[in-house]
């Protein structure tokens, strides 16, 4: 027994047109993360500015904040089982054998090896909360943003129907 099926036929082709123009998605994923990006930059400016007005002592190598500062990120995941936008500071394993930096110096204080005699340990100061206040100060502008990228997504989808 057949069936029919009735509908609106230029509004399936403008559909079709939508989707062609759209790449499988390509150009929309492209302006997504654009976005996503634009809305973090100026937090992880806010953090890099932070680790790098932390009072020190000084030490004749390279500059520790600077590499710290050097070492935040912001990473997109538009896909995947957590996707999303995060800021992270990453490890930085070349910066006087000091791999945690990041996460030591937001803390109070800890123990790391002494330069020079790595079987004496030292106890430095940190910056607590350089990073984790820096970034939970701007916690509801990006949300806001992640949900003014995703109307704008939908919006440019929609106006292409």
């Amino acid at each position: 027994m057949p069936v029919e099926m009735s509908f609106d036929e230029k509004r399936l082709v403008r559909l079709a047109r939508a989707m062609r123009s759209e790449e499988d998605g390509k150009a929309l994923r492209k302006d997504m993360l654009r976005e996503f990006r634009a809305a973090l930059n100026p937090t992880r400016n806010s953090v890099r500015a932070a680790i790098r007005a932390m009072p020190t002592k000084g030490h004749a190598g390279m500059k520790l904040r600077s590499k710290v500062a050097a070492k935040v990120m912001v990473q997109i995941r538009p896909t995947g089982k957590f996707p999303g936008a995060t800021l992270k500071a990453k490890k930085t394993p070349n910066v006087r054998k000091f791999r945690n930096a990041p996460k030591r110096l937001n803390q109070k204080s800890f123990q790391r090896p002494m330069i020079g005699n790595p079987r004496q340990r030292v106890r430095q100061v940190g910056a607590p909360g350089w990073f984790d206040k820096t970034v939970r100060a701007r916690r509801g502008a990006h949300r806001r943003a992640a949900r003014n990228v995703i109307k704008a997504a939908e919006k440019r989808l929609k106006r292409k129907v």
